[in-house]
């Protein structure tokens, strides 16, 4: 177990950070619904950055706060927003950012986002200061991904690149990864045009993940409440992590999904202390594996699935060192 110490100065180096990330969106948003105490903490410190930079989109901003409530019996979460607030509104057409200080299982944040998305906004993007790597739902930005059993103290002297955003030029939508589960089983499939893939259903997928001895586990890339992605992965050995599967809808190839899904696979590989990345690369994309990910070819040999040709590729993997 680690602990981890993150302070005021951190907390506004993370805060610059995530500024600095918004200038890459299509849209930065424009209302805010910070989740409880923790939330407000996280955007108050926005604000005030803002508002030392002078930045004029800090009138544009309007704050809707959203409640979550824990029952002590029953351990159900409810969420909603404040009477006053209408919500209605002013969430609907906007480009809105949800914050939360920390996630651990990402109950509470999808019932969040799920509160907001009946509200009708232009878009979603969400921030956690602190994440879980075993949360169910990985939000658009964060600052920090810590296991399962560490814990989060606010102290922190340097800031882990453990995040989705990895300064590409383009234009980043906002989306989000949520752990697969009971409730994407009706979802529709993606078409990838990879037949080996395409024809696994989700439910496939989650019966692996419930009953393999070693389990792989699939993660959706979510773009509102649509799927358009998706990466599934195993631990080969405590020194090797494998990547499974990773496929984007064809429909949104092109949008950087596919590296949003390979820098989530590092981050859980770091995570877990493993020292090699392997997958099978599409032959066709063996040159993009290599060029702009790291990876290397393994050896001479192919495998051939359908009319499909795969690669045997790895990387080592690059380790942020964390406090003892």
């Amino acid at each position: 177990m680690h602990t981890y110490f993150i302070g005021k100065e951190e907390v506004k180096a993370y805060a610059k950070d995530l500024l600095g990330r918004f200038n890459r969106l299509q849209t930065f948003p424009n209302a805010w619904c910070p989740v409880t105490n923790s939330g407000d903490v996280i955007q108050e410190a926005l604000i005030a950055e803002m508002k030392e930079r002078q930045d004029p989109r800090l009138a544009d901003i309007e704050s809707v706060p959203i409640d979550a409530v824990k029952d002590k019996e029953s351990k159900t979460v409810s969420v909603g927003f404040p009477e006053e607030s209408d919500p209605d509104r002013k969430l609907r057409g906007k480009s809105v950012l949800l914050i939360d200080g920390a996630i651990h299982s990402g109950k509470t944040m999808h019932l969040c986002a799920a509160a907001i998305l009946k509200h009708g906004p232009q878009e979603l993007i969400t921030y956690s200061l602190i994440m879980k790597v075993r949360s169910a739902f990985v939000p658009t930005f964060w600052g920090v991904a810590i296991d399962e059993l560490d814990r989060a103290f606010f102290e922190l002297g340097t800031i882990p690149n453990h995040r989705l955003d990895a300064g590409h030029i383009r234009p980043q939508a906002p989306v989000h990864f949520e752990r697969l589960s009971e409730r994407h089983v009706g979802e529709d499939l993606l078409e990838t045009d990879i037949k080996s893939m395409d024809r696994v259903t989700w439910s496939d997928r989650l019966f692996q993940m419930q009953t393999s001895e070693s389990p792989p586990c699939t993660y959706l890339l979510m773009r509102r409440d649509s799927i358009v992605g998706y990466l599934t992965i195993h631990h080969v050995s405590s020194d090797v992590f494998s990547i499974d599967e990773i496929a984007v809808e064809k429909s949104h190839r092109g949008s950087g999904y596919a590296g949003i899904l390979l820098r989530f696979a590092d981050t859980l590989a770091r995570q877990t202390n493993s020292k090699v990345i392997q997958l099978l690369g599409f032959e066709s994309k063996v040159d993009m594996y290599r060029d702009s990910f790291g990876y290397r070819t393994i050896g001479k040999e192919t495998i051939k699935l359908d009319d499909e040709v795969y690669i045997p590729m790895q990387r080592e993997i690059l380790y942020h060192q964390r406090p003892r």
